[in-house]
């Protein structure tokens, strides 16, 4: 006869599994067990919804699973703001008309002066060569005055004013041109002037001065070379505390 217990371990015989082991899902903090894991056909469940963005390894029936954290990609770090070179900044261009009415001004006063002179050397029988000389004069002041549309159109093209981290540029002429650098720490002061013919059209010079001597920003908007003369205050006082 055959034994009743030996069915027990045939093919028909029920398979029992052990009792689950807990499993600890360490990324998602989310806490199941050995069979949410791996189901009944060895298929590994883990990482599937109830389970999402965690991963576990298990070792086994009756072993608990390795818990594996995944690390979250550091952040990508800003590209380096490259500083923006200064650039060199134009006068308004309202200071062209100004500057013609300047040399207007310059050239009948000459003129008047001329006229005085030669009047006081013929009152006083001084008229040899005196006339020769007076008349040579006032040929250049009538020449350079007839040039000046040209002289003020290549002075505003050339003349410009460059704030710097370290320093303040100052470009002025036309024939003879000049570039003048001022480091912040030789500065000494910055004030702002107005004379009559700036007022008539609302400009303002700003002037730095150094222990040499004093250079000019020749005319700039009220409100810019107020804003301007603060700039460059601070910027001295940032040179001079970093000595």
């Amino acid at each position: 006869m055959n034994d009743p217990s030996a069915k027990t371990h045939g093919a028909d015989a029920p398979h029992t599994a052990p009792p689950s082991a807990p499993i600890t899902h360490v990324a998602s903090g989310i806490t199941g067990t050995a069979s949410e894991a791996t189901t009944p056909d060895g298929v590994d469940t883990t990482g599937m919804p109830g389970g999402v963005g965690t991963t576990g390894t298990s070792n086994g029936p009756g072993i608990p699973a390795a818990p594996i954290t995944t690390a979250m990609p550091a952040a990508p770090r800003p590209a380096a703001t490259p500083t923006t070179p200064a650039a060199w900044q134009p006068y308004p261009e309202r200071i062209r008309r100004m500057w013609l009415i300047s040399e207007a001004l310059q050239f009948l006063f000459w003129l008047a002066v001329f006229a005085a002179t030669a009047a006081f050397c013929h009152a006083r029988g001084w008229w040899t060569w005196q006339p020769i000389i007076l008349a040579l004069l006032a040929a250049v002041n009538v020449l350079d005055f007839a040039s000046q549309p040209l002289q003020t159109r290549y002075r505003y093209a050339f003349s410009r004013f460059l704030i710097g981290d370290r320093f303040l540029r100052i470009r002025k002429g036309w024939l003879l041109r000049k570039t003048v650098t001022i480091p912040y720490n030789r500065v000494q002061h910055v004030d702002t002037k107005q004379g009559p013919l700036l007022r008539r059209f609302d400009l303002t010079t700003i002037v730095i001065h150094t222990a040499a001597t004093e250079h000019e920003i020749d005319a700039l908007d009220a409100a810019e070379a107020e804003r301007v003369t603060a700039l460059i205050t601070e910027r001295v006082a940032a040179a001079k505390e970093d000595l």
